[in-house]
């Protein structure tokens, strides 16, 4: 790569993989020679940004990724996984794990040359995990756990462990980068023992130089600064006893890898730690915690809180690689908000709508962020963004079903940081901000993002809301009557169609609107002609004045429209009578067809001729009020 060449980012999707020239130049797919043709297990690039793989069901391939030649290929079936080591020399494959009486037959975890494609070594591994094989920065070494033991061998000959650590009841371990690399490991509690988490230097085994006990933990993460001089270690239980948190309970440790200090990182609000972040270039590192709305606070190499970012609902946070730029946002379950900070002048940039994100990443350059929703996440508006951190929209691609994106790693030397952030770059073109979902917009905060919205483009489409499987086969919003009052509101919810009106509730006080004063309106002109008065009143009423207007009339006679409460029992009088005819009619018919009914069933029919005379009351009645039944 030269100094400021174009960024770069490969993608695999259902039935395809590609590879993308990025911001900030003008984005392009590039043509990837010997594309597979069946699907695609998995895609990586080398740390260093060398070489690119993929693995299909037949074999590995290995290509250059700035020309994209062919380097090597890996006849071996069967592969769902590859990942390079730190300098791109070894890439490490694994395939699905087989029990065979043969060892060798059983190994699934396996080291291969890079260039030349051969088998250095192979290891068992029943358990994917991305941290199964970890390596030091120079590659002298490779470490894998075993029971009560981190083995370290040498690539050139992975057939003999070089180094061994053993210390009773490891679960976990973690190299550091660095040129002087240590590796710290886990002991669970046990009983009435504390947990412990001890750091050794790579070598020299016989005495650990860092040691931390502490209760409250059955696993742990490992945070390591970029240079590999201090730890963080997240500790976590699977339930909080206290009953506070659904999610258990969480704690942070800070260590230093020289041994000179070490503390439990105190955090001002109760909840779970969410996310941990170092700055790649200070010695602080910012930490997302609490019960949502979830807290944001930077904290110095003594673990000291410096900055308080406030109080949202975000549960992650990423500094861009020059350590300028850092992006806190809750994904998830959450609404997917992006906030963009300035570190320097500790200031919030903007805010990036990102609903459904489930990759964000900063691009090499520090400049651009990717987000992207992929499957099986969300198998809907699957689809890659690249924003400005300004907050402008430079990029956007949607794809039928997405399953990873991966930027390709470069050098930080060959984007120097400016002493002032960039200026808004132009926003992608009309037809791209049209498809792009209505849920990606930004929201400027600051006279420096003034000018990186969107710029102006036709309405997007409404592919974003998410509509529940048993609703998606119907047509076009408002077909056909709503089936129940949960289907009613459901199409309501979705945009599918709106009530006609209010509802009535039973019992409730009638709130009179426009609508129903316009009705009561009409219904007194009405009343007044069929009355014979030539006289028209424009006056606004309520159905209630129009009541209490009427009631007053020289006549004394009520409109249609308001009925007494008498009436209104005289009616609901009426409607039970009229219920019980409907019943005996059914058993009428029952006794006819020959089946026998109950004694009291033969009374209730014998009681049709009073029911029907007391019916004919009641209309009488009501017929010399003017109300219709």
């Amino acid at each position: 790569m030269s100094a400021r060449e174009l960024t770069q980012f490969a993608y695999r999707s259902q039935k395809a993989i590609g590879v993308f020239n990025a911001p900030p130049a003008a984005a392009e797919e590039l043509v990837l020679p010997n594309k597979p043709v069946d699907e695609t297990k998995a895609i990586g690039y080398s740390a260093d940004g060398r070489y690119l793989a993929w693995a299909s069901a037949a074999e590995v391939r290995i290509v250059d990724a700035q020309s994209l030649n062919i380097v090597s290929v890996i006849d071996r079936p069967g592969i769902v996984n590859v990942q390079f080591s730190p300098s791109g020399t070894y890439v490490v494959t694994w395939e699905r794990y087989n029990k065979s009486d043969d060892i060798a037959a059983s190994h699934n975890l396996r080291v291969w040359d890079s260039v030349t494609g051969e088998q250095q070594g192979a290891f068992t591994q029943k358990a994917f995990s991305d941290q199964a094989l970890q390596w030091t920065d120079d590659e002298r070494y490779c470490a894998k756990l075993f029971s009560g033991e981190v083995r370290f061998y040498a690539p050139t000959a992975l057939g003999k462990a070089a180094l061994t650590l053993k210390l009773d009841g490891i679960t976990a371990f973690s190299v550091s980068p660095g040129l002087a690399p240590s590796v710290a490991v886990f002991v669970p509690e046990r009983g009435s023992k504390p947990a412990l988490v001890r750091m050794y230097a790579v070598g020299a085994f016989a005495r650990a130089v860092a040691n931390k006990t502490f209760f409250k933990a059955e696993s742990v993460d490992f945070h390591w600064h970029k240079l590999g001089t201090s730890l963080l270690v997240m500790t976590r239980t699977e339930v909080d006893k206290t009953g506070r948190s659904y999610y258990g309970e969480s704690s942070l440790y800070f260590l230093a890898a020289a041994g000179n200090f070490d503390c439990r990182v105190a955090l001002n609000q109760e909840g779970p730690i969410h996310d941990v972040a170092w700055s790649p270039v200070e010695k602080e590192f910012v930490v997302v915690y609490g019960f949502m709305p979830a807290r944001a606070a930077l904290f110095n190499h003594r673990a000291e809180m410096v900055f308080d970012f406030g109080v949202a609902h975000r549960n992650y946070v990423r500094f861009n690689p020059h350590g300028r730029v850092l992006v806190i946002a809750g994904f998830g379950n959450l609404s997917g908000v992006v906030d963009l900070w300035d570190r320097k002048k500790l200031k919030k940039m903007c805010s990036i709508d990102g609903h459904g994100t489930s990759y964000c990443e900063w691009g090499p350059d520090g400049r651009h962020l990717m987000t992207a929703t992929l499957s099986p996440r969300l198998r809907v508006d699957n689809g890659i963004r690249i924003w400005h951190y300004t907050g402008t929209l430079v990029f956007c691609q949607e794809f039928k079903e997405l399953y990873q994106v991966d930027w390709r790693p470069a050098n930080i030397a060959k984007f120097p940081q400016r002493s002032a952030l960039s200026p808004a770059p132009p926003g992608i073109a009309a037809a791209a901000a049209a498809a792009a979902s209505p849920g990606f917009s930004a929201e400027a905060t600051s006279d420096s993002a003034s000018a990186a919205s969107v710029p102006a483009a036709a309405p997007p489409k409404p592919a974003g809301a998410y509509r529940p499987p048993h609703a998606r086969s119907r047509g076009a919003a408002g077909n056909g009557a709503p089936r129940s009052l949960s289907d009613m509101a459901e199409r309501v919810a979705f945009g599918m169609s709106s009530p006609a009106g209010p509802r009535a509730v039973p019992g409730a006080t009638f709130a009179a609107t426009a609508a129903t004063e316009k009705k009561a309106r009409r219904r007194n002109r009405k009343k007044t002609k069929a009355d014979g008065s030539d006289e028209e009143s424009d006056t606004p009423t309520t159905a209630a004045s129009a009541a209490a207007a009427a009631a007053s009339d020289s006549e004394g006679k009520p409109p249609a429209s308001s009925a007494s409460s008498a009436d209104i029992e005289t009616l609901r009088r009426i409607r039970v009578l009229k219920k019980k005819i409907g019943q005996i009619d059914a058993l009428t018919k029952k006794r006819d067809d020959g089946e026998t009914l109950a004694p009291n069933q033969l009374v209730k029919i014998d009681s049709r001729p009073q029911i029907e005379s007391e019916i004919a009351e009641l209309n009488a009645s009501l017929t010399k009020l003017n109300v219709s039944a």
